[in-house]
């Protein structure tokens, strides 16, 4: 599993850090399936809505060609100061 650093927008998670992963993508609890099924990889979809404008730190497998990041978890959030501060220096 990696670590990502981003920012929360229109509920796609923007990638931060590291950077040579930049890019917005969506998270979900499911482990990549062999056979893609983009219904069941969405009803996993994990809802940022509430996390929108936030900084937050999330764990998980990468996929960028699918733009999903899969069996992530959201392991911290950043209060306003924090979030600001991350916009700021990215």
């Amino acid at each position: 599993m990696d670590e990502f650093l981003g920012l929360v927008e229109s509920g796609h998670f923007r990638i931060l850090e590291p950077a040579e992963h930049c890019c917005a993508v969506r998270l979900t609890k499911l482990i990549k399936p062999k056979l893609l099924d983009e219904e069941a990889v969405e009803k996993h979809q994990i809802d940022l809505s509430d996390d929108e404008g936030k900084a937050i730190m999330v764990v998980g497998a990468l996929n960028k060609e699918e733009l999903w990041i899969y069996e992530a978890k959201v392991v911290g959030r950043g209060g306003p100061i924090l979030s600001a501060v991350v916009q700021k220096i990215f």
